[in-house]
């Protein structure tokens, strides 16, 4: 455990030594690598470890090989062709072997999923014949088990951007799935109101998705504030599209609780930007 300990604060040195040496800053050499600067901080003050899979981009950015940065230490004179190559492949078969196993367990879970919504449909089925003689609300189970396998699959097939991935297909299926319902429900109102709250509502999710994904940084407040904007800004479009389609319908009616979580949004939007400024000074 002692030695552990040691090897570790001497790789901690060895990065901070020639991250310095090389004229980088933190978040230069985190850039590089695809991770945060605080990731950075922790590896030279030893707190934490880069995971297994960063050692080779981590040597190749420090001008080092991989036995060098695992031992802590420079060594005197040419590394060996042969040991560098061995540790190349041992850390390229290491790395492979976790993705391995984490792609069969995504696997073996869908899998797993896919049996559950399965059995639920035939379930269902068999219920809806057997009390009514006939299939008729149990097809929307089924309709509604589709499009959610069809929206979870990327998350656990797709190789990389899963959670864009079961975006698109989200955005895909939304407007049919709810067709089919006001077809199925004979309820017109669905492929009409419905389909325009699932325009505003993918819009939001989407900028959402977008805010999220960029690398903020030390401007998190901001991007949490922008979110929060994005979010009153749905709320907002909602309640103008129920409100639009009530008076069409010869009804009135203010959605207090529509509004009431617009403002409140916008409030808490106010106090993430006094936190922003508070916190850059």
């Amino acid at each position: 455990m002692e030695q552990e300990k040691n090897r570790q604060e001497k790789m901690a040195g060895l990065i901070l030594e020639l991250r310095k040496a090389r004229g980088l800053t933190q978040k230069d050499l985190a850039d590089r690598l695809g991770v945060t600067d605080k990731a950075v901080s922790k590896w030279e003050r030893s707190v934490s470890s880069p995971d297994i899979s960063l050692l080779i981009p981590l040597a190749e950015a420090l001008g080092v090989s991989v036995g060098e940065l695992l031992k802590g230490e420079r060594e005197e004179g040419a590394v060996e062709a042969g040991t560098e190559t061995v540790v190349h492949e041992a850390l390229a078969y290491s790395g492979k072997s976790a993705s391995l196993r984490v792609k069969r367990m995504r696997a073996v879970f869908f899998a797993g999923l896919s049996f559950v919504f399965l059995l639920g449909a035939v379930v269902c089925f068999i219920c809806d014949f057997a009390v009514s003689g006939a299939l008729s609300w149990s097809w929307l189970v089924l309709v509604s088990l589709s499009a959610a396998w069809g929206v979870l699959a990327p998350l656990f097939w797709a190789e990389t951007n899963r959670i864009r991935k079961s975006l698109l297909v989200f955005s895909a299926l939304t407007a049919p799935y709810l067709i089919v319902l006001s077809i199925l429900l004979e309820v017109p109102l669905l492929r009409t109101m419905g389909i325009c709250i699932a325009a505003a509502g993918l819009l939001g999710l989407w900028g959402i998705y977008l805010v999220a994904a960029y690398k903020w940084n030390h401007r998190k407040y901001f991007a949490l504030s922008m979110i929060c904007l994005i979010l009153a800004a749905e709320e907002y479009g909602i309640n103008g599209i129920v409100t639009a389609f009530f008076h069409r319908m010869g009804r009135s009616g203010a959605l207090w609780f529509t509004q009431f979580m617009w403002m409140l949004l916008l409030l808490f939007m106010a106090v993430c930007f006094g936190l922003r400024s508070r916190f850059s000074h």
